[in-house]
């Protein structure tokens, strides 16, 4: 997905629409699962949900009028606590 194509899917989210939120989600999905497969099994599915809600949470409190762009959104606000 390109940045023009990630920014109009996250404003199409931000508007309601589940399929784009789904598309975000799946174009993080490997990455997600590659994280995971280094977890013991009984942890790497809590993982792995903890980090689609914090892409989720990303896509609804991101200003798509300021800057970063999108992706350094999501790295600056998905860093351990």
């Amino acid at each position: 997905m390109t940045n023009d194509e990630l920014f109009e899917t996250v404003q199409q989210a931000q508007y309601g629409e589940r399929q784009a939120m789904q598309k975000i989600i799946e174009a993080y999905y490997p990455l997600i699962r590659k994280q995971t497969r280094t977890l013991d099994p009984s942890t790497s599915k809590d993982f792995e949900q903890t980090i689609i809600e914090k892409i989720v949470r990303a896509v609804h409190n991101y200003d798509i009028t300021s800057l970063p762009d999108f992706i350094t959104f999501c790295q600056a606000n998905t860093q351990p606590e």
